[in-house]
């Protein structure tokens, strides 16, 4: 089984392991329209929900989720979930967005995974979400079908993205 890094650099600054003192970024990303809109993060988490979450993944050895940080800020959360096809995703607070940081980011992970033996490296997007799609794209990602999972508690078709060896 791969095991992701720690940290990862990118061409647009560091992606670094959670640490406990991160809820308030899952705080902040649960609480932005926008990633509660185009992402599976879940809505309006208190501190404790977020602290407990950022607990559960730094525990989790199957997924492993970072903070993005540009020039010492952290303006979102990047991850890997470690499978026969990882999977990568990531969401941006409003400082984040339009600087790299998730292109950079969902670049570092895939080439991560394809270094580490992975034949592919997926991320989804939800029809509609043009930033992500972008995102996708300048990542080196191509559209390869589409996959139903549950968004909100609703099955919702997503755009499945791929990049091979």
């Amino acid at each position: 089984m791969l095991v992701p890094p720690p940290s990862l650099h990118t061409e647009a600054g560091e992606l670094r392991g959670l640490t406990a003192d991160d809820w308030r970024l899952d705080q902040a990303l649960s609480e932005d329209p926008d990633v509660v809109r185009w992402t599976l993060h879940p809505a309006g988490l208190a501190e404790a929900a977020a602290r407990a979450r950022v607990e559960r993944s730094r525990a989790n050895a199957v997924v492993r989720r970072y903070a993005i940080v540009l020039s010492g800020q952290i303006v979102g959360l990047a991850g890997i979930a470690v499978s026969a096809d990882p999977e990568i995703f990531y969401a941006l607070l409003p400082t984040g967005r339009g600087r790299g940081a998730a292109t950079a980011a969902a670049r570092a992970l895939a080439d991560w995974a394809l270094e580490a033996g992975a034949r592919r490296v997926v991320l989804l997007t939800i029809p509609g979400n043009a930033a992500s799609e972008a995102v996708a794209r300048r990542a080196g990602f191509a559209e390869a079908g589409t996959e139903v999972r549950p968004h909100r508690d609703i099955p919702t078709e997503m755009t499945v993205w791929e990049v091979t060896r």
